[in-house]
């Protein structure tokens, strides 16, 4: 097979790789000097922000673990002042991380803080009984815990429900000692079921996500004045403002310029997001109450109703705090469709604040610095990368997006994806190979091999040999397939381009600048460059989104996704040698790739060149002799012209087939054609005239002894023949010209 090439320039990585144990002792070491000089710490005023350290760093480099043993080393001053919460994506990785932080064994005290609906391990009941009823009771109450398990009335009376007393949610918060927590990362939206102060906090992969909240608004409880404001003469106001904020909105244009246009003011926004607010029914419970009497007033409340005002206030106090300023880019309008129950909305974009009680380190191997500091504008960074130890290829010319491959008529596709996942479980042997691919693509794969995905399923399933997994954040943080010899991503996770303008909006709505966000939802066209394998670099194309920071969102989870799908199997400190396809030309930043392949190369196991539109022509060429086993070709476009009609039935095409592609590579290709077909082939060059003068490369396809026999019975018009002997085969270079003609 020919070697795999492309047209490089030199370039240095835009990130300084470090090797794998200097990088080890840099994080324990910034984690340890974070820790050590921010333990006095304490919060004045509201003005006063706590210290954040941000450390973006490879994942595989042992993060967790060594964040972990920081804790263990220097929490005993920080558990003086409060507890100790640390962060992870979801409750199985904060059940993980414990166990991880007790085998240290560490005297610091340490439990995992479980939701209402999580299972509690001692009993494998809900923490909560009434967890069902809680997720209702959630949508309308402010506090579930004083709606349905205890309250303090104003006269210091305390009521509890019959199932609050020995409630195991509840009792983490009587917890009277500092304890290191573990929990996920909902915790940081809404306060965990917690008393006392908090000392340090520690998240552990991104968490921005969790702090994004939507609302909607049907539009029919949008477009007219609700009957309550027309007690307090608000209802022209209401009316005025709507028609206002809704131009705009279709329009395109500033909401807030379109208010002041209107003569709308911030008094009277805050008139109406007031009487709003007093309009807002309660959900009244009693305690005591026999729990089919407290099921049903739940049931019969009406929380669509009471989301309504609710969202409305919400609204109008956004536009009251932003009318005098730059305005906001937090609202928008949805179009009706098959989700929204085939309603228009106006949607709310919501971000909460992270919590800013206490000393705060971010873990994450995808850190962006733009994102996290919208959160925590006053975070120091630190990054920490290490190449990946792996055989990567890549394919250059695909996306195989979920809608290409779960298409009908896209079977060619899906069968070409069954092809390389069955050549690799085959050449990994005893080795264990993991296929990473989006739902909807692995119900089309299996699909296609006669099989069910089961996406509920607790099991491992199988295709081909190969283990499967979603993209998802399931795959974060787990070790499961450290062992794993290969893996292979199949397409990539995109959003929908809504849902990234939805974060957009949500995280920088509020922003100085201006959003620029895409037209009719589609992604632009972008251009960046691949690293190499030898730290050269070759360009490539991709989708992204206008807006530097929409393209940042975009990539937290298209790329990242990708990037942390492929640090499962460990790829720092492997010790047996790993391949990882992806089979996606999106570029990953954090990954260098040996192979730079087109998708119809990698299937069919040959080279770039190879499946070039030229050479394939060149190929039919030889092949097409009536049948026959061809005899010779000359490679000029004349002699083409004559001596292959078939393909190159005029002059023009021949020279278009020639043009910008050199004479050494037409050569070397009819060699490895020929080698292809078990045929041997001898370069001869050709001229006419005794004194010499310009030359024709020939090729003909017998041994060198018999080559200048077989020239002169092809083409007697020549006068010389001169043999060139030792012509080899070079290597799949993509200087050449292979685009198609």
């Amino acid at each position: 097979m020919l070697d795999n090439k492309t047209e490089l320039h030199p370039e240095h990585s835009h990130e300084t790789w470090l090797g794998l144990q200097p990088a080890r002792h840099k994080l324990k070491e910034h984690i340890s000097q974070f820790l050590t000089s921010n333990v006095g710490w304490k919060k004045i005023d509201d003005s006063e922000h706590p210290p954040v350290l941000g450390l973006k760093v490879s994942a595989g480099l042992g993060k967790t673990r060594t964040a972990l043993e920081c804790i263990a080393q220097h929490g005993h001053d920080f558990l003086e002042n409060g507890h100790i919460l640390f962060y992870v994506p979801t409750l199985d990785l904060a059940v993980e991380a414990e166990r991880t932080f007790k085998d240290l064994k560490s005297d610091h005290p340490s439990f995992v803080m479980r939701g209402r609906s999580a299972l509690n391990p001692e009993t494998r009941a809900p923490m909560c009984e009434r967890a069902d009823l809680a997720k209702k009771v959630a949508k309308s109450a402010k506090s579930v815990t004083r709606a349905i398990c205890r309250e303090d009335n104003p006269n210091g009376e305390s009521f509890e429900a019959a199932c609050a007393k020995g409630c195991p949610y509840l009792a983490q918060e009587k917890t009277e000692k500092n304890h290191v927590v573990f929990l996920a990362h909902s915790y940081l939206k809404s306060k965990p079921p917690l008393a006392g102060n908090v000392a340090l906090r520690i998240i552990d992969e991104k968490f921005w996500k969790e702090m994004i909240d939507l609302q909607t608004l049907p539009h029919d409880a949008w477009l007219f004045a609700p009957d309550h404001l027309k007690a307090r003469n608000l209802s022209g106001a209401y009316e005025k403002m709507q028609s206002a904020v809704t131009s705009a909105l279709k329009a395109k244009t500033p909401v807030h310029l379109a208010l002041r246009g209107s003569d709308i003011t911030s008094e009277t926004l805050r008139d109406l997001a007031n009487a709003e607010k007093m309009a807002l029914p309660t959900l009244e419970l009693d305690l005591r109450s026999p729990d089919d009497i407290v099921r049903m007033k739940v049931d019969t409340f009406d929380h669509a109703a009471a989301n309504s005002i609710r969202v409305r206030s919400l609204i109008c106090d956004l536009l009251a705090k932003t009318i005098d300023h730059r305005g906001t880019e937090r609202l928008s309008l949805a179009k009706p469709s098959e989700q929204s129950d085939h309603r228009a909305l106006v949607k709310l974009h919501q971000v909460a604040d992270l919590p800013d009680d206490a000393p705060t380190i971010l873990l994450d191997a995808d850190l962006d610095e733009t994102i996290v500091r919208r959160f925590c504008n006053n975070a120091q960074f630190e990054r920490l990368l290490v190449r990946p130890k792996a055989h990567v290829i890549q394919v250059s010319d695909r996306t195989l997006a979920s809608s290409t491959l779960k298409t009908e008529g896209r079977q060619k596709q899906r069968a070409d994806v069954a092809t390389i996942i069955k050549r690799e479980v085959e050449r990994a042997q005893s080795n264990d190979v993991l296929v990473v691919a989006s739902t909807a693509v692995l119900h089309a794969l299996y699909k296609y091999d006669g099989k069910v995905f089961e996406e509920t399923s607790a099991k491992p399933q199988k295709l081909y040999g190969a283990t499967v997994r979603r993209f998802g954040s399931k795959l974060l943080g787990i070790n499961t397939y450290s062992d794993y010899a290969t893996i292979i991503l199949v397409g990539r996770l995109q959003l929908p381009v809504v849902t990234i303008e939805d974060q957009l909006r949500a995280v920088f709505g509020d922003s100085d600048v201006p959003l620029d966000l895409t037209e009719d939802e589609k992604l632009v066209a972008s251009k960046t460059s691949i690293l190499r394998a030898d730290n050269k670099r070759v360009e490539a194309k991709f989708q992204s989104h206008p807006d530097p920071r929409g393209a940042s969102l975009l990539q937290q989870g298209r790329e990242a996704q990708s990037e942390q799908a492929i640090a499962r199997l460990r790829l720092l400190d492997a010790n047996i040698p790993k391949r990882v396809l992806v089979l996606s030309n999106v570029p990953l930043p954090g990954l260098t790739v040996d192979e730079w392949i087109r998708f119809d190369a990698l299937v069919q196991e040959k080279t770039n060149v190879q499946v070039s539109k030229k050479y394939q022509k060149l190929e039919h060429a030889i092949r097409e002799d009536n049948g026959h086993k061809p005899k010779g070709l000359r490679l000029s476009a004349a002699g083409l012209f004559g001596d292959a009609d078939k393909v190159f039935p005029t002059l023009k095409l021949a020279k278009e087939f020639r043009k910008k592609l050199r004479t050494p590579d037409v050569l070397d290709w009819t060699m490895a054609i020929a080698a292809e077909m078990g045929m041997s082939a001898t370069h001869v060059q050709l001229s006419k005239g005794k004194r010499g003068g310009h030359s024709t490369p020939a090729i003909v396809f017998t041994n060198a002894a018999d080559a200048q026999q077989r020239s002169r019975e092809l083409w007697p018009d020549y006068d010389k023949y001169v043999v060139i002997e030792g012509s080899g085969i070079a290597g799949d270079d993509d200087t050449a010209v292979v685009e198609a003609i």
